[in-house]
């Protein structure tokens, strides 16, 4: 019965001791996520600002163009 007790003991013990690590790991994650995602919205706003830059210059190319070709008819 004592050994029967001790070994539940030992069991309950290591259960404890593993989810104590999964719960330390789980925040770990969380947190590791949380910056993540503050580094994804970053980047999808760098993103977002090059596009709107691309869009403008291809908006202005064809007005260059377009006053290139009558500078060469001049």
């Amino acid at each position: 019965m004592l050994d029967d007790l001790d070994g539940l003991t030992e069991k309950m013990t290591l259960l404890a001791a593993q989810m104590r690590a999964l719960r330390d790991e789980n925040q770990r994650l969380r947190a590791q996520m949380a910056g993540a995602n503050v580094e994804l919205d970053a980047l999808r706003s760098r993103v977002a600002g090059a596009m709107q830059r691309i869009d403008e210059l291809l908006e202005r190319l064809p007005a260059e163009q377009q006053d290139a070709a009558s500078a060469e008819k001049a």
